[in-house]
């Protein structure tokens, strides 16, 4: 299994590397829409789901990966770390409406999951993100599967990206 996860960071560093030799016109049209890194994302989303992680994130030439439940990567990401996520290419187990806030609040570039809820999958088109879904549900259950996930249920009134992210930073 690690070897698998070495042969995909490799993978995912090729790919990106060949993407660099843009030219003006594309990097003109590149600003009005995201960079699509097909091979990359679904690379990353290999390593998350072949090694049990949560989430992982390349950006700048380089691949972080957490393992932390629910939002708690991303938080820490969004108050310590903002650089990290800003036009990154992100791989989440699973996505809800809080986990998409936070990525649009910090400026993530695409989106990979093996599951999204459809408000988290409307916030991120809204925002101009790329999302790849193997999976879409109406809402992230909680772990027993008997409702919806608290992060998530308290997010239902919250109307923009801004009112999404006041409520988790004041949980």
């Amino acid at each position: 299994m690690k070897h698998l996860h070495w042969v995909l960071i490799a993978f995912a560093a090729a790919v990106l590397a060949g993407c660099s030799g843009r030219t003006k016109k594309a990097e003109q049209s590149e600003a009005q829409q995201p960079i699509v890194n097909a091979e990359v994302g679904v690379a990353l989303l290999q390593i998350v789901n072949a090694d049990h992680l949560s989430l992982a994130v390349y950006n700048h030439d380089s691949l972080s990966t957490y393992q932390s439940r629910g939002v708690q990567d991303l938080l820490l990401l969004v108050s310590e770390e903002p650089d990290r996520l800003q036009g990154a290419i992100v791989a989440d187990k699973m996505v809800g409406k809080a986990a998409a806030a936070l990525m649009i609040s910090a400026g993530v570039a695409e989106v990979y999951t093996n599951l999204i809820c459809t408000p988290a999958k409307e916030l991120l088109h809204d925002a101009g993100v790329a999302v790849h879904a193997a999976e879409e549900v109406p809402q992230i259950l909680n772990r027993d599967r008997s409702g919806q996930c608290p992060i998530d249920s308290r997010l239902n009134d919250a109307m923009s990206v801004e009112e999404c992210v006041e409520i988790l930073r004041a949980m």
